[in-house]
Order: C-alpha cells, then structure tokens, then sequence
C-alpha cells in the first residue's frame, strides 16, 4: 500500500520543536532528548485510503526514534573520545609517571640514607678526637 505514489505521504507529519538537555555521566556533559513535538497534517479520511491513520502513527513513531538516534549516536561519540582521553591518562600513569616517580623515590631514600650514615660516621670521629684530646663529651 506504501508503494502507492499517487498518495503524498510526505507533507503528513512534521517535527515541530525538539528540546534537548544535557545529561552529566561520570563528568561528561552528553546531550539528551528532552521533548519532541511532532504535528500531522489534518486530511481528510474521505481523500485518503483508510491505512493512511495507521501509517501517520507509524510516521511519527519513526520520527521520534529517528531523533533519538541522532542523539544517541552523538552521547557516543562523545563518550568514546572521553574513553580515549581517559585511557591515554591512566597509560601516562601507569607507564611513565609512576616508575619515574617510583626511581625517584628510591634515589630518595639511597640519599637520605647515605646521608644518616655519613652523619652517624662524623659523630662516631668526632667522639674519638674528643676523647683523644681529653674533652669531655656530653652523654
């Protein structure tokens, strides 16, 4: 019955306002369909075959998915590129700031350590050179 070309289908049903929103996902602003609003052409049931009810009911149902789709498909695409973003941050930590900071450490803790003995070594001569020259050397 669709097939039909001398029935216009096309001036049927219109979308008359859409309203989207932002949705807020772990960070990330994606829009979401808020509202659409979708108007039929008035026709007369005398003009037109009596499938044609059922068929501006089924046009506006394809509308409504048509959009939903549309933003669908851009909330995905925005959540891959944060997924790309994210995963190059946590690949940045995992590979190359944390071992940096992990042989930093470790050249920190050799320092302090050569030097808490180098000062445990400087107090045990200068105690001997005390007691050689007989000064007394506080306890």
């Amino acid at each position: 019955m669709l097939s039909d070309t001398s029935i216009d289908l096309k001036s049927l049903v219109t979308v008359s306002s859409v309203k989207v929103g932002n949705e807020n996902i772990v960070g990330i602003h994606v829009p979401i369909l808020e509202h659409i609003e979708i108007q039929s052409q008035a026709f007369s049931t005398y003009s037109k075959p009596h499938w044609v009810d059922a068929t501006v009911i089924q046009l506006k149902h394809m509308l409504e998915l048509k959009m939903q789709l549309q933003i669908d498909s851009r909330r995905l695409e925005i959540l891959e590129k944060a997924v790309k973003k994210i995963t190059q941050r946590v690949n940045l930590f995992d590979k190359v700031l944390i071992p940096r900071a992990q042989k930093n450490i470790k050249k920190i803790h050799i320092f302090l350590s050569d030097t808490e003995r180098a000062s445990v070594v400087r107090a045990k001569i200068t105690k001997q050179k005390r007691q050689k020259t007989g000064a007394i050397w506080p306890s």
